[in-house]
């Protein structure tokens, strides 16, 4: 709540000359979209007038229009609490380290052995869900041991993905290494109950249900890149905002959008251009390059869209949409996490030859962010190891460098804008500017 004690009177000039807040515009903009609508009589085209003067009114004033993802100097106290509620971004560097106080430990996957001095826990809101791997506090790990053992046939890999995945991303418009990954990671998401049962029936012994297994581990996978969750888009009421999103962020737009609203002055979609604004405002980068970010996801995403919704069994639940609208939408989100998680590796393929394959690795795939990262991944026989690139100490974090994983063919966004955008990364993981 704002102190108003040693407030001055205003006088009506300066109440007349007082800038507007931000809830003061959006509730003009409103009145005036419902009189463009009576006016014009098109729900469509009165949403696009809007954009161009919400344009217009937000600019200078984008950190109120994304005030959950931005840094007000106000008392600690009352930042943290605003932190909790609004958004896991406000998190600042000065109190990053605090949240490894509250850490808990959780079960690890069934099949994936962990070092015993290795803690496992939950990340927290500000990790954005990379993090919760640490040496324990009374640990310590030397240089090239094994911090993790994982069955390869637990990995969403390109080289071992299912021929039905291998098949659908053949089919999409541009082959690369995204549409294979994505494919896969649906599959294992959603096996059929031939393979179910197969699985099931070739299981013996101490060995695992591989498929079941894997299942359970996909469907875990929450957070992704930027605005995979609508809240980084900001409040749910907000013009152009979460609520005006066609499923999600990611799958928003066409390929046609520049002409499309070229005649209306604008250069895309209007929630797309709303989210550069803010991207740039979080990141400090420029409007066309956020905006060049994002066209260049979404255009990945259209273009594996029709070949790859078929592998989705069954789609989320969601509030509106067709069934095969939630299965696109679906396919968009898989998209997304499979983007922040990605890595390459060096695996034999069917032909006993080295490799390099694209693949996400349980444990690895959330591993908080060090460009001086202190683990590696490296292929043996029927394993995926972990291990450790040097000496590394009691309450450490565990870590990848997530600037060397790979990225879409027609990304050209660096810096804070690329680690947020693909990887959901928080500010603490940004590079520092002056």
């Amino acid at each position: 709540m704002i102190r108003r004690e040693n407030r001055k009177e205003e006088t009506p000039k300066a109440r007349k000359n007082r800038s507007p807040s931000t809830i003061q515009i959006v509730y003009k903009l409103d009145r005036i979209q419902n009189i463009m609508f009576s006016i014009v009589g098109n729900r469509t085209f009165s949403a696009v007038l809007m954009a161009s003067i919400a344009i217009l009114c937000f600019e200078g004033r984008t950190v109120n229009a994304f005030l959950p993802m931005t840094t007000i100097a106000q008392p600690q106290a009352h930042r943290r609490k605003q932190c909790d509620v609004l958004s896991p971004l406000c998190m600042t560097n000065e109190e990053d380290s605090s949240s490894s106080t509250t850490a808990t430990r959780t079960a690890g996957i069934e099949g994936v052995f962990l070092h015993e001095s290795i803690d496992l826990r939950d990340p927290t809101l500000e990790e954005r869900g990379k993090g919760g791997v640490e040496v324990a506090p009374n640990g310590s790990i030397k240089a090239l041991e094994v911090l993790a053992r994982i069955p390869r046939d637990l990995i969403v890999s390109s080289v071992d993905a299912p021929k039905r995945a291998l098949e659908a991303a053949a089919e999409a418009r541009n082959l690369t290494w995204a549409t294979d990954l994505t494919a896969a990671a649906l599959v294992a998401l959603h096996p059929t109950e031939e393979e179910l049962v197969a699985s099931a029936a070739s299981t013996k012994g101490d060995s695992v249900d591989a498929i079941q297994v894997r299942k359970d581990w996909v469907r875990s996978w929450e957070a992704g890149g930027w605005a995979t969750d609508g809240a980084d888009l900001g409040p749910d009421d907000v013009n152009f905002g979460p609520k005006d999103v066609t499923g999600s962020l990611l799958s928003t737009g066409s390929d046609n959008d520049h002409n499309i609203y070229a005649k209306f002055r604008m250069p895309c979609h209007p929630v797309l251009l709303r989210a550069s604004i803010g991207l740039g405002v979080l990141t400090k980068c420029t409007e066309d390059d956020a905006r060049e970010a994002l066209t260049a996801r979404g255009f990945t995403y259209r273009s594996m869209r029709d070949a790859l919704q078929p592998l989705i069994l069954e789609s989320s639940e969601r509030p509106k949409g067709s069934v095969r609208e939630k299965r696109c939408w679906d396919v968009a989100d898989t998209l997304s996490r499979v983007l922040s998680r990605a890595t390459t590796l060096e695996i034999e393929d069917d032909d006993a030859t080295n490799t390099l394959a694209h693949a996400i690795v349980p444990i690895h795939e959330r591993l908080e962010h060090s460009t001086t990262e202190n683990s590696k991944l490296v292929a043996s026989g029927d394993e995926i190891l972990l291990v450790a690139t040097r000496d590394i100490t009691g309450g450490e974090a565990i870590t990848r460098d997530y600037g060397a994983s790979p990225r879409l063919p027609n990304d050209k966004s660096e810096g804070a804008l690329h680690l947020l955008l693909q990887f959901g990364l928080p500010p603490k993981s940004w590079p520092a500017t002056e």
